[in-house]
């Protein structure tokens, strides 16, 4: 009478990442991973609830594809941005470029707000071009020209 009991397994750690169904043997279930709050029994309703689930994280994926995808292209329309920094000697600028500055300019030539997280910047101290990366989505990125010129500032004397 070796009976197999479908579980799911809880996983607490992660609430994103999707619950997986296994079947196993009903004293392993009943003695180990329900006492152990590792698994719960995997009822119609359960099962029904999961798969409505994962139906909903495939309309929010293909949502937020489509999302990064439209911004993308408006992002390859920029081909640098530049941004004027005042500077001392060796060409170095005061302070250093952050993310704040870029996304503002970014927002300015597209009209899209971007999260900081998703740009990758190398640290900027001085006068000179400089690679920025752009990260939507795990497999839609894109890359441009940040070209930091020196500010003019005219004496009166």
């Amino acid at each position: 009478m070796n009976k197999k009991i479908t579980m799911i397994i809880k996983d607490e750690k992660d609430k994103h990442q999707e619950k997986k169904i296994i079947n196993v043997a009903r004293g392993y279930a009943f003695n180990y991973l329900i006492p152990k709050n590792i698994a719960e029994i995997a009822t119609p309703g359960k099962l029904k609830h999961l798969n409505m689930l994962k139906v909903k994280q495939k309309q929010k994926l293909k949502i937020n594809t489509d999302k990064a995808s439209l911004t993308l292209k408006h992002l390859e329309t920029i081909n640098k941005i530049t941004i004027k920094k005042k500077h001392g000697s060796k060409m170095q600028i005061f302070g250093q470029i952050n993310e704040k500055e870029i996304l503002k300019k970014i927002f300015e030539y597209t009209g899209y707000n971007l999260n900081k997280k998703q740009i990758d910047i190398p640290s900027i101290k001085t006068i000179g071009q400089y690679q920025i990366k752009i990260k939507l989505l795990n497999n839609i990125k894109t890359n441009f020209l940040l070209n930091i010129i020196p500010e003019i500032i005219e004496n009166n004397i």
